[in-house]
């Protein structure tokens, strides 16, 4: 009867011992990585908040209507820029803006004192910094950035998009937007 405790003890702990070995090697190693919705898990994406209340708060002003931001992009420098011959600015703040809109609830814009922007960032492919193929694959990301009235940042998201044209530009932004705004929600 002893010998089937111990058998039984034995082949237990090693399947606990194998399965933390398995699961510690397929783990994703890459701090950050944002896996949470459907729209992170398609392309590589980074995620960071850093105060929950006021993730909350901004949340709620901008279901209130506040949805001012600003924006810039970061063309290639060691590349000729091509991505912004197909897509401009103006196009990207109005997709900002109309994946913004999707959240408000109300009507009460006030003057609350909280930073969004956002930027769109051409991959350089040859940036003499960029060494493997993976760094060179993807055709730019979107970053969404919130900060507090004293400019510290409070949120942080990157989500890459891999057309060259940037047909995929929209849903980038539009996965950005849905990320901050279902933050800490599920």
């Amino acid at each position: 009867m002893n010998k089937y405790v111990i058998v039984f003890i034995t082949f237990f702990l090693g399947y606990f011992i194998v399965n933390s070995i398995y699961e510690e090697i397929n783990r994703d190693k890459t701090p950050g990585k944002a896996k949470r919705l459907s729209c992170q898990k398609k392309v590589t994406s980074f995620e960071r908040g850093f105060s929950n209340p006021e993730i909350t708060y901004v949340q709620k002003l901008i279901e209130h209507g506040n949805t001012k931001f600003t924006s810039y992009v970061e063309k290639a420098v060691y590349s000729e820029s091509v991505l912004f011959d197909y897509i401009t600015l103006v196009q990207t703040d109005e997709i900002f803006k109309n994946n913004l809109e999707k959240y408000v609830k109300y009507n009460e814009n006030n003057d609350e004192s909280f930073s969004l922007q956002y930027y769109i960032y051409e991959n350089d492919k040859n940036d003499p910094g960029k060494k493997t193929k993976k760094s060179k694959s993807y055709a730019g990301y979107t970053v969404f950035e919130v900060k507090n009235k004293n400019n510290k940042t409070i949120y942080k998201v990157q989500i890459d998009f891999m057309d060259n044209k940037g047909k995929d530009i929209k849903n980038s932004i539009q996965c950005a937007v849905k990320s901050f705004m279902t933050f800490n929600k599920q």
